[in-house]
């Protein structure tokens, strides 16, 4: 949670900063130009700061509640690290590799947006990217394949945002690693239905 206002916290001062730095380049600019002003600089001062912290907080008083809303909607109270932007689910599975690879692939292909999925056998894992949506500008998900025993593996599913700046994901990569999970979750008990009968 710490991590998570210290995130808002990095976005306003970027943003009073970033965007007030570049009004406040353009007033100095217009104000020695077109206006002649005896003080541009100052006047460039007072202008970048206040339109920045303007759009700083626009910008918490807008896309905070909507990431919050999303968080804590998709939460339902069952879990601790819902503010991560990483997001991780483990699960166990009994079958042979081959088995593995193709139900894990089933279940990446499920998660919304997804646009391709590698496997690299040789070093036990299964990648996938997401596209772009209003969400984010998209995910990187790997499936870390551990071997427990003969025939049973220990998977482990990791969301994060493609881009390192992400301050609000909206829940996407928790949607992107329960949609994985469920989609296992079903194929397993589909697969533990059709060896019974």
């Amino acid at each position: 949670m710490q991590r998570y206002f210290g995130r808002i916290v990095r976005a306003v001062i970027v943003s009073l900063f970033g965007f007030g730095g570049g009004v406040g380049l353009l007033a100095f600019i217009a104000a020695v130009v077109i206006y002649h002003d005896p003080h541009p600089f100052v006047t460039a001062i007072k202008t970048g700061f206040g339109l920045g912290m303007v759009f700083g907080i626009l910008l918490v008083c807008v896309f905070l509640p909507l990431d919050l809303t999303a968080h804590l909607f998709l939460a339902k109270g069952k879990y601790r690290e819902i503010w991560d932007l990483e997001q991780t689910r483990e699960l166990l599975f009994d079958g042979t590799l081959k088995e593995l690879t193709g139900v894990c692939r089933q279940a990446l292909l499920a998660v919304p947006a997804v646009k391709r999925v590698n496997e690299d056998l040789e070093h036990l894992l299964i990648r996938a990217s997401t596209g772009i949506t209003w969400k984010s500008p998209g995910e990187n998900m790997e499936v870390e394949i551990n071997p427990v025993a003969e025939n049973q593996w220990k998977l482990r599913c990791t969301s994060s945002s493609i881009s390192t700046n992400v301050v609000f994901d909206y829940a996407k990569n928790f949607e992107n690693v329960e949609a994985w999970s469920t989609k296992m979750n079903s194929l397993v008990a589909e697969k533990k239905r059709a060896s019974a009968s």
